[in-house]
């Protein structure tokens, strides 16, 4: 890079923040839709091993974008950011960052712990660090379930934010993430 401060996040942080965007609304709903029907039955189980592996996969992408964001430069915020706005985005970026990581923990701990199928996908299953530690269990499957009304109020806030930057004040905040930015000034 020339030393210019970019107009957009590096191109391969906003594919991946794109890719997580549509894994992890798919993998919310599909765990909302699970939680509404009878435990055991068909398609909660199987629904459930895709809700399982997507969030293993969200769990990895979380990662590589940890690692490619620390390697870049960030566009400069929006003038019109005011510095409650600012706090604001910073507070829900981190909240959003806590519960890609301590979602697919969680759901790990809840499901090794409690003899639930650990397939990726159907490729192969993970391991069980935990099988049988019903103690475990209990505290991963309630983490679990309390972070997810987190996400619910995170995920909102973050696309309310992002509308209200669009289309009301009508601000570049999500040029600076959108695929087809420039990342060049």
């Amino acid at each position: 890079m020339s030393g210019e401060v970019p107009a957009a996040y590096d191109p391969l942080l906003r594919r991946i923040h794109w890719a997580t965007a549509v894994l992890f609304i798919a993998a919310m709903l599909i765990g909302c839709y699970c939680g509404f029907q009878p435990p055991g039955t068909s398609p909660r189980r199987e629904l459930l091993e895709v809700h399982k592996s997507l969030g293993v996969t969200l769990f990895a992408l979380a990662i590589l974008r940890i690692l490619v964001r620390s390697a870049t430069s960030a566009p400069p915020e929006p003038r019109s950011f005011g510095r409650i706005v600012r706090w604001a985005a910073r507070l829900n970026h981190w909240a959003l960052y806590l519960v890609l990581l301590a979602m697919p923990v969680t759901g790990y701990l809840f499901s090794s712990a409690g003899g639930y199928s650990l397939k990726y996908f159907g490729l192969f299953s993970w391991p069980r660090l935990f099988a049988g530690d019903q103690a475990i269990a209990r505290i991963g499957e309630a983490t679990h379930d309390t972070l997810a009304y987190l996400v619910y109020v995170v995920v909102t806030l973050h696309i309310s934010a992002t509308l209200w930057h669009a289309l009301v004040k009508k601000d570049e905040t999500l040029a600076r993430m959108w695929p087809a930015t420039k990342a060049e000034p």
